[in-house]
């Protein structure tokens, strides 16, 4: 199986497999640090991701890879982007769902009190 590699989180000590890729422009705005972890916001839930600041990403967007989330002896590992992703935001004719172009905000915050809808 491709999704294999998260099956065991130690398998990538020493990575960060799951990251949220943010400008350095907006890090700068937002008071953010490479590496640091913030809260991920659309109008489907909240997760939280660490920041890897990289020029591959455009000015006021934000990238997150698809297929993590793994929970591993009850600890989160990455983000699942399904739960960012609000159901109505689907394929017309396969109603998978669309993980591109979802409106965010990223935010410091209290880790406590994140809440996964969805």
């Amino acid at each position: 199986m491709v999704n294999t590699i998260m099956r065991d989180p130690a398998w990538n000590e020493g990575r960060h497999p799951c990251t949220m890729r943010i400008h350095p422009g907006d890090t700068e705005e937002l008071g953010i640090t490479d590496g640091e972890e913030v809260l991920v916001d659309t109008e489907a839930g909240s997760a939280r991701i660490e920041t890897e600041v990289t020029n591959s990403s455009y000015r006021g967007q934000v990238v997150i890879l698809h297929g993590f989330g793994l929970v591993h002896d009850g600890e989160i590992y990455g983000a699942n982007v399904n739960r960012l992703a609000p159901a109505k935001h689907r394929d017309r004719l396969a109603a998978t769902p669309l993980h591109r172009y979802i409106p965010c905000r990223v935010r410091k915050g209290s880790f406590a009190e994140t809440i996964l809808k969805g």
